[in-house]
Order: structure tokens, then sequence, then C-alpha cells
């Protein structure tokens, strides 16, 4: 009997304007990649340009070892999320492998998490989380501590 190959859940984006999105992507094999700070830089740089070049604000972001959670909220009336996950993961995956740092992928396959939030609260709540992560995961003591976070 034939083992099928491995399906990666598929990420479904809806595009609305005025929705920000939580966004939630991988390292490849939950490789802790994100613990060298060159590839964090790389990300930022990269994060930063796709926000200018795709019209999206950053609202908040934490960059744990093995995975990135990002709530942004698009401003442009047409966008595709989709589009916006590629412009922020392919430059520091690329950069990376050129550089050295890593010898696999950067990402997981697969799109990731995306989940339309539309009411402040809600927001607000997505924030708390992300800021705590890394004091859930006891990597500090208070979310203002970790480098790799909008909180700090």
């Amino acid at each position: 009997m034939a083992l099928e190959p491995r399906k990666f859940k598929t990420r479904k984006s809806i595009n609305v304007p005025g929705h920000s999105h939580y966004l939630t992507f991988s390292t490849y094999r939950g490789h802790p990649y994100l613990k060298d700070d060159k590839i964090c830089r790389l990300l930022v740089r990269r994060i930063n340009k796709a926000s200018k070049d795709y019209q999206f604000a950053v609202l908040g972001y934490v960059f744990m070892p093995d995975h990135v959670h990002l709530l942004i909220h698009p401003s442009a009336e047409k966008y595709k999320i989709a589009k916006i996950l590629q412009a922020i993961k392919q430059g520091p995956s690329v950069s990376a492998k050129n550089r050295g740092l890593i010898s696999t992928d950067l990402w997981q396959e697969g799109g990731g998490y995306d989940r339309n939030v539309t009411r402040f609260r809600t927001r607000r709540s997505i924030l708390r989380y992300i800021h705590r992560n890394p004091v859930k995961q006891g990597m500090v003591a208070d979310p203002w501590e970790y480098r790799w976070s909008s909180a700090s």
C-alpha cells in the first residue's frame, strides 16, 4: 500500500478593507532559527519594507524561536494577505541562506494562520497574548524585557 504524501493545511485568507489580520507562521520543522539575532534583524527589515510596499501598519509582533506572531492592519482598499506574507517571508529566507545562517528553508511550508480581526477589544486581547508569549515560555519575566517584541 502506497503512502500518501503529507498534506499541509492551507491558510484561507479573507481580504476585507478595514479588517486587521492576526498572522502566525512557523520556522521549518520547528527549528529555533529565530534565536539568531541576525535572522531576526533580516525579518524586521523585511517587515518594515513590506509595510511600506503593501501599505499596512504593524500593530504588534513577537518573534519566538520557532514562530512569529504578527498583528497588521492594511490601509489599502485592495490587498492580498498571501502577497504580504510572501513579501515578509521570502526575503529573510533567501538572505539567511545566502549568508550561510541556515542550510534548510527558513519557514514551514504553508501559509500559517490568518485570523481577521474587526473589534478593538479583540485586537487588544491578541496584543496581550502576543506580548505575553515569551513570559509564558519562561524566556523573560516581563513582556518588555523580550528583545524581539513590539512590547519592548
